[in-house]
């Protein structure tokens, strides 16, 4: 299909990143537009006027959700595909990365401590109430343990728990969200890898739980070689078998050991003052890199190539400890 080399631009409230992204394709002059997209009703099969779509926002939104699949049936680029991201969560995510032989911290889904309008008594018969909380905590190794949500949360409710008082308070605020529990470790060193496209990573020294604005660290000698090695080459086999084109991963070291700490966040927050200005040029750049090349029809999408039970299979015999420094459950 015949197409303008347009790039559409699917946002909420975030201002930076946009206006930045607009105006660096235009500095380009490859031939490739951006907008902002605007709907008011999508007909079946509609065909799209895009070569690509960014995508922010459909997380929060679902009708931008089914436009965006719609769009992907037309040969539309979807960054990142509505098929893979909107079919995984935090937990898939943390399951599939520990077959692939990455340690993960241990982690236990929930039942929603409260349901829709409709769900009754019946509904809910497979599962056991009380919640068996004593045998979680002593799986996941004891306090403090961390309760976040299963999905990507327009609340963002993230909470470090210390004691059974904290966790039933906690818990009882969370409504219908899903939620999980995982275990809180502790590290010598914290990395956040950001990923565009198939091969682009750039990794920050990172502080989790700082102010937004102290989290991000330019610090090139904080990984030794083979740490950045292994960190970098991690997260681009994770980033592609989740089939994600934009992502950000976090990765801890205890020692020599690898974790895989957060592998889901595929809309993070892209605001220059928390970003700071050398991470947040880079975004820029990369993803205008990216979204250029598949415009034109340089690049080939990868998500349309790669799917994570390749890499499952891949890695199937390989034992879950083996994720030191000398990168062994990467050969």
């Amino acid at each position: 299909m015949n197409r303008p080399a347009k790039i559409g631009l699917l946002i909420g409230a975030e201002s930076d990143w946009p206006a930045a992204f607009i105006n660096e394709v235009a500095r380009r002059r490859r031939g490739v537009s951006v907008e902002l997209i605007k709907l008011s009703g999508t007909h079946l099969a509609e065909t799209s006027d895009y070569a690509v779509i960014i995508d922010r926002i459909s997380h929060e939104i679902p009708y931008y959700h089914t436009v965006l699949k719609v769009a992907l049936l037309n040969g539309t680029a979807i960054i990142n595909n509505p098929l893979e991201y909107g079919a995984h969560d935090r937990f898939f995510n943390a399951s599939l990365v520990s077959h692939m032989g990455f340690y993960h911290p241990r982690t236990v889904a929930l039942p929603s401590h409260a349901y829709n309008e409709g769900v009754f008594e019946d509904s809910l018969r497979n599962l056991i109430y009380p919640i068996p909380w004593e045998k979680h905590i002593t799986y996941l190794g004891g306090f403090p343990v961390v309760l976040r949500p299963l999905h990507d949360s327009v609340l963002k409710r993230v909470y470090i728990i210390n004691n059974y008082q904290e966790l039933w308070h906690a818990y009882n605020q969370t409504g219908t969200e899903p939620m999980m529990l995982r275990e809180h470790i502790t590290w010598d060193k914290y990395v956040r890898c950001i990923c565009i496209g198939p091969h682009a990573i750039k990794i920050a020294r990172y502080v989790p739980g700082a102010p937004s604005d102290i989290r991000y660290y330019q610090d090139e000698t904080y990984l030794n070689p083979r740490e950045r090695a292994l960190v970098s080459e991690s997260a681009q086999l994770i980033n592609r078998a989740l089939g994600l084109d934009f992502n950000m991963l976090d990765f801890a070291f205890q020692g020599s050991s690898l974790i895989a700490v957060d592998v889901t966040n595929p809309t993070p927050r892209l605001d220059i003052n928390q970003l700071t200005p050398f991470f947040f040029d880079w975004v820029v750049a990369t993803m205008a890199d990216y979204a250029i090349a598949l415009a034109l029809g340089e690049q080939r999408q990868q998500m349309r190539e790669l799917i994570w039970h390749h890499y499952l299979k891949a890695q199937q015999d390989t034992p879950h400890d083996t994720h030191d420094l000398n990168g062994s459950a990467l050969r």
